[in-house]
């Protein structure tokens, strides 16, 4: 092969100047693996994203329970106390039991579908 090129050659003294044949993929293969380091970040940017959402929302329910709770034994020590009628607080008491077991579904339903 280095011989057809030394009788191809206008000047035998010059050095052979001979095309890179992978130029045009190792532009391709650059690209590509950039692309997929690209994916790769964006990807887990937005697990850890989903991953903080969850966890603030996990504890908004907690928190809102324990709001619930709080209400509840307030709304006892009213009663007892006489500042509040019987017709008033059987009202409070059912919606609040029901805020309640709404939230509670939604705590068992995580802790439920929770990977272990």
């Amino acid at each position: 092969m280095s011989l057809l090129l030394l009788f191809l050659q206008e000047n035998p003294g010059a050095p052979v100047n001979v095309p890179n044949a992978m130029g045009a993929h190792t532009w391709f293969i650059i690209t590509a693996v950039g692309g997929f380091l690209l994916w790769s970040i964006s990807y887990s940017l937005q697990l850890q994203k989903e991953a903080l959402t969850r966890k603030h929302s996990r504890e908004d329910v907690a928190r809102r329970k324990e709001e619930l709770l709080d209400r509840i034994a307030q709304l006892e020590a009213h009663k007892e106390s006489g500042k509040i009628g019987e017709r008033k607080y059987k009202d409070e008491l059912k919606d609040l039991r029901f805020q309640l077991s709404k939230i509670l579904d939604r705590l068992t339903s995580r802790a439920s579908h929770r990977p272990r």
